[in-house]
Order: structure tokens, then C-alpha cells, then sequence
């Protein structure tokens, strides 16, 4: 009688598993910083995008007006105008934002537009948001954005009277003829974060639909992604350094902001040629701050940095 033979059992081990396990552990490890690289390049490409958009706009803006768009309309150094308009309501004509544009009342400040008009007017665009930022509403339910114009190497209000030295300014905006340092070695817009709530108060930075100081302006004050403070009212700026918006007070006059970014390692730039550059934050401050000015006579190209 012949005995019955045992067929081996087709599992695995527990060794066996585990080394699979392991296995399969190392992969994810390896595969899952190469996926986070690629979303954020996808994500830096659409805001490139977006600034670029945003270049156009304000080159088909000075074909129609003669010159770029103000910064703001507001702020006079002393007091408010009667009617204050943020940069950002310059732009809707020009951004396929026509239906805005009609709805939006010129006769009134931005502070009294209607109800109805707040409602649509101020809704969110992706055009004004970097996708590696979150997007946050404020008390009067505008979005915020992430592209600030620049205002040059100084604050919101100038110490003297002369012409700003950017691009931009309160009642301001350059004529191409005015940009004679070139318009491809003269910053136009710069990524700012929008600041997020805060528990004891507001914080206006990335507020694009806003005219005051720390909102939709940039300064080359600071290097890209300072740690050191912007600079502005506690009523309207909060330090919050985790969030890399670190703030300390200031007068209105005398506020300024720093261009930062999610991105990492530097900010993208909207060059007066429509063209965007990538800047790193390790920037010399010299060439930061000479790349922001329109007529300062320097020879500094981001390209060769």
C-alpha cells in the first residue's frame, strides 16, 4: 500500500512577508518625495501661468491708458481719498473679468461697493491665486491673492516727494518710456502669501482687493522669504512667523512687505516685459534691490544671478 505524501504549502513565511513589507516600504519612500516634486512643479507652472496672465494685462492696460495701472488709489500721506481704488479693479478688463468690471460702481470707494457687488466682484480668481498658497476670505468676504506690485526699495509712503522708484505707487503706475533701466531688468509683480485668519485681529497681507499699505504691494526692502519682519499697524498686520509672515509694528507711512512664496527655495517674478522668473531667496539684497527700480541706472539681470 503505497503512503501518502504531504504537498508542500504554497505561503509565504512570516520572514517573507516582512521583507516584502519592507520591500514595498522602501519603494513608497522613494516614489513619494519624486510625486510631492512633480505636483509642486505643476503647481509653480500654474502660477507662472497666472503671473504671466497677469503681465498681459497690464501691457494691454497701458496700451489703452498710456501707462500701467496705479498701485492704489487711495492713501494721500495724510488722509483718504474720497473714492480708493486697489490695483487689482484696474485689471478685470483685462483678465476676461468684464462681468466684474460692469458691476463693479466707480463713483464709490471699494470699501462701499453693495452687497451684491461684494458678492461677485470679490469672489475668488484663480488668476490671483498661486495653487501651492491656500485661498482665504476676509470679514468682507473678499478672497485674497498672491501677486503684489512692485513698489520699489522703500516704504508705502515715500520720506520725500519725487516720482516712486518701481513700477508702482500710490496714484502711480510707469510708462514704458519711464522704465528706462529695461523692462526685462525691471521687476513689475512679486509672489506674496496671504496671510491667514488670526485669532486676536485681521492681517491684510495678500488682501489684493485692498488700497492700503501690506496688501497688494511688494517691497524689495527685504530679500525673498526674509525671516526678518514686514513692517505695519498691529491693527492690520499680526506676526505670525510660523506661518513665514513674521510682522512688527509700524506707522502706515512707514510699512513695507517682503515678497515670500510656498514655493520652495525662492519667489516667482513678473518682469515689466511680461516675462516670469524664478528668483532664489539667496539673492544679493544689492541686486534685489536694484532690479526693483525703474530708472536707478544699475545693470542687473536676474538671468545672470
Amino acid at each position: 500500500m503505497k503512503s501518502l505524501s504531504r504537498r508542500p504549502f504554497g505561503g509565504f513565511t512570516l520572514v517573507e512577508l516582512l521583507v516584502v513589507i519592507a520591500i514595498i516600504g522602501v519603494l513608497v519612500a522613494l516614489l513619494l518625495p519624486a510625486v510631492q516634486q512633480a505636483r509642486e512643479a505643476a503647481r509653480r507652472m500654474s502660477c507662472q501661468n497666472n503671473m504671466k496672465q497677469l503681465g498681459l494685462a497690464i501691457h494691454n492696460y497701458h496700451d489703452t491708458y498710456g501707462s500701467f495701472p496705479p498701485g492704489a488709489v487711495g492713501w494721500t500721506g495724510t488722509g483718504w481719498r474720497t473714492v480708493r481704488v486697489p490695483f487689482i479693479r484696474f485689471t478685470l478688463d483685462f483678465i476676461e473679468q468684464g462681468n466684474r468690471s460692469d458691476i463693479y460702481d466707480g463713483t464709490r470707494s471699494w470699501t462701499a461697493q453693495t452687497a451684491d457687488a461684494q458678492r461677485i466682484v470679490f469672489d475668488y480668481m484663480s488668476v490671483w491665486h498661486c495653487p501651492s498658497d491656500q485661498s482665504f476670505k476676509r470679514e468682507r468676504d473678499d478672497y485674497k491673492g498672491n501677486y503684489g506690485v512692485n513698489w520699489g526699495p522703500r516704504t508705502y509712503v515715500p520720506s520725500d516727494t519725487d516720482v516712486p522708484q518701481g513700477a508702482f505707487g500710490l496714484d502711480y503706475g510707469a510708462r514704458l518710456a519711464d522704465i528706462t533701466d529695461g523692462t526685462s531688468n525691471t521687476l513689475a509683480m512679486m509672489e506674496i502669501l496671504q496671510a491667514p485668519p488670526h485669532s486676536t485681529g485681521v492681517d491684510n497681507r495678500g488682501r489684493v482687493w485692498n488700497d492700503d499699505a501690506v496688501s497688494s504691494m511688494a517691497c524689495t526692502i527685504l530679500t525673498p522669504n526674509s525671516t526678518a519682519p514686514d513692517n505695519h499697524l498691529t491693527d492690520y498686520c499680526r506676526n505670525q512667523p510660523l506661518n513665514k509672515l513674521p510682522c512688527t509694528n509700524a506707522s502706515r507711512n512707514a510699512s513695507h512687505n517682503a515678497s515670500r512664496s510656498r514655493h520652495p527655495g525662492g519667489v516667482q517674478a513678473l518682469m515689466c516685459d511680461a516675462s516670469v522668473q524664478f528668483v532664489p531667496e539667496t539673492i544679493n539684497l544689492e541686486v534685489w534691490r536694484a532690479v526693483s527700480t525703474r530708472n536707478g541706472g544699475e545693470i542687473q539681470n536676474l538671468r545672470t544671478q
